[in-house]
């Protein structure tokens, strides 16, 4: 009975530490991809169901998988824009914020070299990784007063 209650304890210290983690922004490198370009960083805060469409490209059709993420970069070479979506419920987090907007200056994360291969395909020949993954127009959420939608306006969400 007492190894059991340990055990248990022991599972779901594991479990709130593993959460924790995973609110975490994960750590980045020390330095950008070498030759990065210097883009306009555009922010978002869009519907937690948006920002993960954004974040987590899945095939038409497919639903979008929750996650534990809040928040990711996009750059878009062509457009020399990155864009950050954060989830609309993060909207005061400076770290978030500045997590990104580090990812938007060229950081990969540690052991990871998703942005450098990205930035290479683009020099190579054109392709645009991560911009490609948008489809702006079907996923625009706008968040403001009641007042300010228009009544039947497409892709406008009140918050109330």
């Amino acid at each position: 009975m007492v190894r059991e209650s340990t055990l248990l304890a022991a599972l779901v210290l594991f479990l709130a530490s593993a959460q924790a983690a995973l609110a975490e922004p994960l750590r980045l490198k020390d330095a950008p991809v070498p030759g990065w370009p210097e883009l306009r960083i555009e922010t978002h805060y869009v519907a937690r169901i948006a920002m993960r469409g954004y974040c987590q490209p899945v095939p038409a059709g497919t639903p979008i998988p929750d996650s534990p993420l809040h928040s990711c970069a996009r750059p878009d070479f062509w457009r020399g824009v990155c864009d950050i979506f954060i989830d609309v419920q993060h909207v005061g987090s400076t770290e978030l914020l500045k997590h990104e907007q580090q990812r938007c200056r060229g950081y990969d994360y540690r052991d990871s070299d998703t942005f450098a291969q990205a930035w290479r395909a683009w020099r190579a020949h054109g392709e645009n990784r991560y911009a490609d993954r948008l489809e702006f127009e079907s996923m625009r959420f706008l968040f403001g007063p009641p007042t300010s939608c228009e009544d039947g306006a497409l892709g406008c969400v009140e918050m109330r």
